[in-house]
């Protein structure tokens, strides 16, 4: 331990590169407060993380995901292994880099980017776009994806736009908000996500996103999903999404009861509640989702209805098995109970309906 204190007095810069050249983290662990204090000035760092980028010898700068996965692994991350955070890359770090070695941040712009803002620091990553060629409207949709996916967050998104991202031409790509990342984030219920994409004129792909919502998400997702597509493609009505609810079997029941709201007394309605009737042995909340279309204003008139000259009794029976015999049975009795004939009803289920 005495050689720390001889070497002590040693001039800083001399001090700095015998630990530079040799092994920080092994300086840091002695925790003789003179050492740490030299390893946690700017002017140390900056001189550790040259000596890392030499040792790293990787073309600059960056631009491939995989080298800039590489610079954080090789010239960023054993910094933050020996210190135990990425706190050290501090505006005054940026700074100092800058003007010590421009090449070298210019190198590394994207790697300390991505570290900064999965980590929140905005400001700093502010700085490092200022200070170096980093160009956002040149990044690779993987860089983006990958940033994204690792922090969903509106600030984030909001970042990149105030930073210089062309989200219109990187969506365009197809190589960053493919149908994965977007069907996450409605999954997840992030309006607010999607709603800045669109804010930007991009195009969701609702018809996609809408199978995923009605079992996975809130209303207010499906809401904003529809709306969507009715300013752009207009793909789908709500009747198409309430015939898409009765087959899924996963729709949620505050989603159906949307979606029910939002259509009007048809047709639609008729086969809507066959479709739930017929769903009935896979979809525990058939009669739950039957009984809310049932409630609506005007609906018996529509739910009675024949089909191709058959009563929805009859089209229920004619695949009638012992299987299916108890799930459909409740809804049998509610046909009964609206006025639906029973003729050609078979003898079982009239005994199961007493």
């Amino acid at each position: 331990m005495h050689t720390v204190f001889e070497l002590n007095r040693l001039p800083s810069p001399v001090l700095t590169r015998i630990i530079t050249y040799s092994d920080p983290a092994t300086w840091w662990s002695t925790e003789n407060r003179s050492v740490r204090a030299l390893i946690n000035s700017t002017s140390f760092r900056c001189g550790w993380v040259a000596h890392l980028a030499k040792s790293t010898n990787i073309p600059a700068p960056a631009t491939r995901i995989e080298d800039i996965d590489t610079h954080i692994c090789s010239i960023l991350e054993p910094v933050a292994h020996t210190t135990g955070s990425y706190s050290w890359i501090t505006q005054n770090f940026v700074r100092a880099l800058g003007t010590n070695h421009p090449e070298l941040l210019n190198a590394i712009s994207l790697a300390l980017l991505r570290t900064l803002l999965l980590n929140g620091e905005m400001d700093t990553a502010s700085m490092v776009v200022q200070h170096t060629n980093a160009k956002l409207d040149a990044l690779d949709g993987q860089f983006v994806r990958k940033l994204v996916t690792q922090c969903s967050e509106l600030w984030m998104l909001q970042w990149l736009a105030t930073n210089g991202l062309d989200f219109s031409d990187i969506y365009n790509r197809g190589n960053c908000f493919d149908v994965s990342q977007l069907i996450d984030w409605v999954t997840s219920d992030r309006v607010e996500l999607l709603q800045f994409l669109t804010d930007r004129g991009l195009q969701l792909p609702v018809r996609s996103l809408i199978e995923y919502a009605l079992g996975y998400s809130e209303p207010k997702v499906v809401e904003f999903l529809m709306y969507h597509d009715a300013e752009n493609a207009h793909e789908l009505s709500w009747n198409d999404v309430l015939l898409m609810a009765c087959t899924e079997t996963s729709t949620n029941l505050d989603v159906f009861a949307c979606v029910v709201r939002m259509t009007e007394p048809s047709i639609v309605w008729t086969f809507a509640a066959l479709c739930l009737a017929s769903h009935a042995m896979v979809d525990a909340y058939a009669y739950d989702k039957f009984i809310t279309l049932r409630n609506m204003p005007d609906a018996a008139a529509w739910i009675v209805k024949s089909t191709r000259g058959r009563t929805p009794i009859e089209c229920l029976c004619e695949r009638l098995t012992y299987e299916n015999l108890t799930y459909i049975s409740p809804f049998v009795r509610d046909f009964i109970e609206l006025g639906v004939s029973t003729a050609n009803m078979p003898s079982i289920m009239s005994v199961m309906c007493q």
